[in-house]
């Protein structure tokens, strides 16, 4: 039977789950996910937040209704919102559907004619994309405790290179950057070429604002940050994100965004933003899933890292891409990344309980056991 991840919503978004619910160099192209059998029994290879939108954020989405006959006309309201948090003037923050889409849109402006330099693995589909553009990425594999290697970024910067791009925690590996050492990364970079930095799950730090890259650009150093609205605030489906920068790389972003954000987005993300009691509610239920995932892993004897993103990353200990078809025989979804050295991990996303206790229940069968 298939499981409805809206039926395992909390009631009260902001509440946490009652305690028994948790118990225990190659090429830029996605790798392909094999076909599971039948309905997805569990969807973990997507970083989603079932835990859903605050309530405030609920009330501005139903009240919308009533504006979904009209195109959105401004999202003036939800910019300056946002650059009032972040210290910023308003022509320093724009929004898109998705941070995807940004990314996707600035590396292809930024890169055109040159190379992308990323750390290997890492979240890389909009670097995929840049790749069916004709701009390539140059690869630096991460450190041997799974940190980027920030020192071998810096070094592989040359001439061709025209973007450096992270993400902060990084994804698939859910590990944070040294944030003094992040930031003097950056300014230094950033006076050679523009920083891509993606923050979309930098709520989930133990202190965010010391984390994020956010006050480099309010120093005026070229660092973009984009974060978005699907993970921790659980607004996924509505596809709503913001870009912080420089005023010329907004308008380099703005001149490419074809679209306008839909109705209910913009309130919901107006509504929700910076709600400080819901956010603690969203991130203790996503520590609660981490730690569920983390109790399958020392059950089954696999090694896995602590991660600050919706998501585990865990040591198969057999080629990942084995264990991942059968789990897909089993309708479990789990996704893999490119990298030569980590072959035999996969990302297992935090999901509702039901789901991660089926994945806990079928993953010995899958791995022979």
């Amino acid at each position: 039977m298939r499981i409805d991840r809206r039926s395992m919503l909390p009631v009260a978004a902001g509440g946490l789950l009652a305690p028994g619910l948790l118990a225990a160099a190659p090429s830029s192209a996605p790798t392909p996910q094999p076909e599971h059998s039948g309905d997805v029994k569990a969807r973990l290879g997507v970083t989603e937040n079932p835990f859903g939108p605050s309530p405030a954020a609920r009330r501005a989405i139903i009240a919308s209704v009533a504006q979904a006959p009209y195109y959105p006309h401004s999202e003036a309201a939800l910019r300056q919102k946002i650059a009032a948090q972040e210290g910023l003037a308003q022509d320093q923050v724009t929004l898109s559907s998705g941070s995807l889409d940004a990314l996707t849109l600035l590396t292809v402006a930024i890169a055109a004619g040159g190379r992308v330099l990323a750390p290997r693995p890492t979240y890389s589909t909009h670097l995929a994309y840049a790749a069916r553009q004709g701009i390539e990425t140059d690869w630096i594999d991460l450190r041997a405790d799974h940190h980027i290697d920030l020192d071998a970024m810096m070094a592989a910067i040359g001439p061709q290179t025209r973007m450096v791009y992270l993400c902060n925690p990084n994804n698939p590996t859910g590990l944070r950057p040294d944030p003094d050492r992040l930031r003097a990364f950056c300014i230094a970079a950033a006076r050679k070429l523009p920083v891509l930095v993606d923050e979309a799950y930098f709520e989930l730090a133990p202190d965010p604002v010391r984390q994020s890259m956010g006050s480099l650009v309010r120093e005026g150093h070229d660092v973009i940050v984009t974060r978005t609205f699907s993970k921790v605030y659980g607004l996924a489906g509505l596809r709503i994100a913001y870009t912080l920068a420089q005023n010329a790389r907004i308008r380099q972003l703005n001149a490419r965004i074809t679209t306008s954000r839909n109705q209910a987005g913009l309130a919901a993300a107006q509504a929700c933003l910076g709600d400080a009691a819901y956010l603690a509610g969203a991130i203790a239920y996503l520590k609660q899933c981490r730690e569920m995932i983390y109790r399958i892993c020392d059950a089954n004897g696999l090694r896995h890292l602590k991660s600050d993103g919706t998501f585990v990353y865990i040591d198969c200990g057999m080629p990942a891409a084995d264990l991942q078809a059968r789990l897909a025989a089993r309708s479990v979804e789990v996704r893999l990344f490119e990298g030569e050295a980590y072959r035999n991990w996969m990302r297992v996303g935090t999901a509702t309980p039901d789901e991660l206790a089926y994945f806990g229940k079928v993953l010995p069968a899958a791995l022979g056991r």
